[in-house]
């Protein structure tokens, strides 16, 4: 597992940005689009305001969700309209963001959405919560344990331990088949559930070791 260590928050957001930017300029000039995963939350907030300020041609573009509650847009809790909000502004072309949620979201028609990543995931960020789950990737959750010990590429619904309970989730082998992963933590609680995650057999232990592409951006 790489682990990259950073005094500050706002140095660890710079080396994010740097990759992430620099990634998703590398896969449009080679591919003619770049496809990249995100995940939610109030971490990586900070860093997303920055990256939607890049100057990257966002009209070949595509974000899909690494996860989301299966939530309206209107709620407080909905990734998507974070995502929205953040990259999606008046006086620009934004990406185009590809959500989970909305009319007709049966495993089915999602996956059908998100065909693109099923071709070709150029980044995916994740994050990690205090009880080492990440996407909506759960320990002790039926599904979420399926689909850690398989490589399928598939969208799964999962239940997470607090509100709002319902999730729709990329699955372990979908979100590996990543050509790169980041995941960023902040905190040294994190980063002790982090390396004791294998042992423990938590979701984010079937993504470290096992994983070559995956970087850890951690700071205090």
């Amino acid at each position: 597992m790489r682990t990259k260590h950073y005094k500050t928050t706002e140095q660890l957001e710079e080396a994010l940005f740097r990759e992430i930017t620099t990634k998703i300029n590398l896969s449009i000039e080679e591919y003619g689009d770049a496809r990249i995963l995100l995940s939610g939350g109030n971490t990586p907030k900070a860093l997303y305001g920055r990256i939607s300020a890049a100057e990257i041609d966002w009209s070949k573009v595509k974000i899909g969700l690494v996860d989301d509650r299966n939530v309206d847009l209107s709620s407080e809790f909905s990734n998507e309209q974070m995502m929205r909000d953040t990259f999606l502004k008046d006086d620009q072309q934004g990406p185009e963001i590809i959500g989970m949620v909305g009319e007709g979201s049966n495993k089915k028609t999602i996956e059908k959405r998100y065909s693109t990543f099923f071709d070709r995931i150029d980044y995916t960020l994740l994050g990690m919560g205090e009880d080492g789950h990440t996407a909506s990737l759960f320990p002790g959750d039926t599904p979420s344990e399926a689909s850690l010990r398989n490589t399928e590429r598939e969208i799964i619904f999962t239940t997470a331990p607090s509100f709002p309970n319902d999730r729709i989730s990329c699955s372990r082998g979908l979100i590996i088949s990543s050509q790169s992963i980041g995941l960023m933590i902040i905190g040294e609680n994190k980063l002790t559930v982090l390396e004791e995650s294998e042992e423990q057999m938590l979701p984010i232990g079937y993504f470290t070791n096992a994983c070559q592409q995956l970087t850890t951006y951690y700071c205090k």
